[in-house]
């Protein structure tokens, strides 16, 4: 028995959808176009009481809709006594989901379905052609998936983004496909990256975005007119969140490229994307204006990965944090700091005194003692490129092609092994067939040995797609020689380290054994600049030169020997 309500017994509930795909049949399935149709039939069919329920802009292979679920509460509270749509589709296109709804729903809760175009009425009997009709609807929804599958791998093939502009960006008014900077965000996403290159951390800039009363991306499209697909931002306007933050600092879009196929899903029923591996994405360099150049975007990504959990003590992140290297072992150097003294400290290879034994010796180095040793070498730097500036860039471009040249022949070589080796499994593998064919080897052998030659192709096939990918990365890789140069002139002056000093100019350091000889213990240390490596600054007239020493602990002191 229906439940007394609201509405008179006999009400009728109208069901509208449209969605994107419904839109190349724009005039006949428009919400509009559907809304005369179901009056009119309701009205003919003697229902005085009708109420609309619309989902515009929704796919039918999904059955959460808004519109849907609230004509579903509806029946279920006994409001409704007729379901009115333009046609079968419109309830879904999903035919498991439809059928039950049809066959077992509807008759449930004694519910009369009038399918208009299809020329379907419950009260009339049972459709023996609505099963297909439902059917023929899923396939639909599946063929179009299909097809826009099709042109949106031609497009992301071709280098057309294929996602929306990120913020920062503008579509082309000329070209819609393209993208082109906005002046006002662009220059929130440098100030972005200028205060990561400094050593804040996402939750950092967050807050002092806030405290500068900038508007948040979501924000910002609003006002602006601009609209975007998902849910709406709950956020403040001027309130900006971390992860919002981190998702602009790891963006390759800023240097000017296309990444498509960053996502892709499992099924067209499925609307959840999953993330792409790297290795099956396209991405096209310098296709429109870059933001940020390629040397701080890169930086920052450096800094992100290797950033470490402050010390509960000092509550200070150290500068070098990440860019530690042990000169014998290559392993990272281990940030702490004295038990009995918290203000020294120290980085230590942990490999000598762990049971691997990796290295020979203890790798140990005070930070106030680097800190000097850095500090000199980069105004030794900045003071050799301000002073012979035509040898200063002669060097540094010789230097940054030999190193890119090097690791792109060491990838190169070892994408050689790999393909020769996917050769050789994929000769193996037939071998092993013929075997097993002839009777040489049973089907239990057989099987044990195919599952190892195709674990190890599976992970073959992975890493050549990553070198490949890397190799293609290192062809786009150019140097930027004038803001290298801008960028070491600007710590002429420089009489501290900071994190931004490290990030834009430090690949990494390399910290050597400390050794006495004659009686002076002196340790060495190789900086490794960002592109152009390992730089020793020549013994000229106009560049200072000063002996580094600090002593260590009671009775010893270490100086500095500069790399050779």
């Amino acid at each position: 028995m229906k439940q007394s309500s609201k509405f008179a017994t006999g009400t009728a509930a109208l069901y509208c959808r449209l969605s994107r795909d419904d839109n190349m049949d724009n005039e006949s399935n428009s919400i509009q176009n559907q809304k005369k149709i179901l009056q009119k039939a309701a009205k003919d069919k003697g229902y005085t009481d009708a109420i609309f329920f619309v989902d515009d802009g929704i796919t039918g292979t999904t059955m959460k809709r808004p519109g849907f679920q609230k004509m579903i509460a509806a029946i279920e509270a006994g409001y409704i006594s007729a379901v009115f749509v333009k046609d079968l589709s419109r309830l879904g296109r999903n035919y498991i989901e439809v059928g039950k709804l049809t066959e077992e729903f509807f008759p449930q809760y004694d519910v009369r379905l009038v399918a208009v175009s299809d020329g379907v009425d419950s009260d009339e009997g049972e459709d023996d052609f609505t099963p297909f009709r439902n059917i023929m609807n899923e396939w639909y929804a599946k063929d179009i998936s299909k097809k826009r599958k099709i042109v949106n791998k031609m497009k992301g093939n071709a280098g057309i983004p294929l996602s929306q502009p990120p913020y920062g960006y503008m579509k082309k008014p000329d070209d819609p496909r393209f993208w082109m900077i906005d002046p006002d965000a662009a220059d929130v996403v440098r100030h972005i990256y200028r205060l990561a290159l400094e050593g804040n951390g996402p939750l950092q800039i967050a807050t002092m975005l806030c405290e500068a009363g900038i508007l948040n991306p979501s924000a910002y499209r609003t006002s602006k007119g601009i609209s975007k697909g998902g849910s709406k931002s709950t956020l403040e306007p001027t309130k900006w969140n971390h992860t919002t933050v981190k998702k602009i600092l790891s963006l390759q879009e800023y240097c000017g490229d296309v990444i498509n196929f960053k996502t892709y899903s499992k099924s067209y029923k499925i609307k959840r994307r999953m993330e792409n591996p790297e290795e099956n994405r396209a991405v096209f360099f310098n296709v429109h204006e870059p933001i940020i150049d390629r040397i701080s975007w890169e930086k920052v990504q450096n800094l992100h990965t290797t950033r470490r959990r402050r010390t509960t003590v000092t509550e200070e992140p150290c500068v070098f944090s990440g860019i530690m290297r042990c000169s014998e072992c290559g392993g990272n150097m281990s940030f702490h700091f004295n038990q009995g003294n918290h203000d020294i400290k120290y980085y230590s290879c942990n490999t000598h005194n762990s049971g691997l034994r990796k290295c020979s010796s203890t790798h140990y180095i005070r930070v106030d003692f680097l800190e000097q040793v850095v500090l000199y070498e980069v105004r030794r730097l900045a003071a050799f490129a301000n002073e012979y500036e035509d040898d200063f860039i002669k060097s540094m471009m010789g230097r940054s092609a030999k190193v890119l040249e090097t690791d792109r022949t060491r990838k190169q070589r070892e994408l050689d092994v790999l393909l020769a080796r996917d050769k050789e499994l994929d000769m193996l593998f037939e071998r092993l067939y013929e075997d097993n064919v002839s009777g040489k080897i049973d089907d239990a052998r057989f099987a044990k040995m195919a599952r190892r030659y195709e674990q190890e192709q599976q992970e073959a096939v992975g890493k050549i797609k990553t070198l490949q990918l890397e190799l293609k990365k290192a062809d786009n890789k150019k140097m930027d020689v004038g803001g290298f140069l801008e960028t070491v002139r600007r710590y002429t002056n420089a009489t501290t380290i900071t994190r931004r000093m490290v990030g834009e100019l430090i690949d990494h350091i390399e910290v050597y054994h400390a050794e006495k000889r004659d009686g002076v213990t002196s340790q060495r240390i190789v900086i490794h600049y960002n592109c152009i490596g390992a730089f020793g600054v020549p013994d000229l007239k106009k560049i200072p030169e000063t002996d580094i020493v600090m002593e260590t602990r009671r009775g010893v002191a270490v100086s500095y020997a500069p790399a050779i």
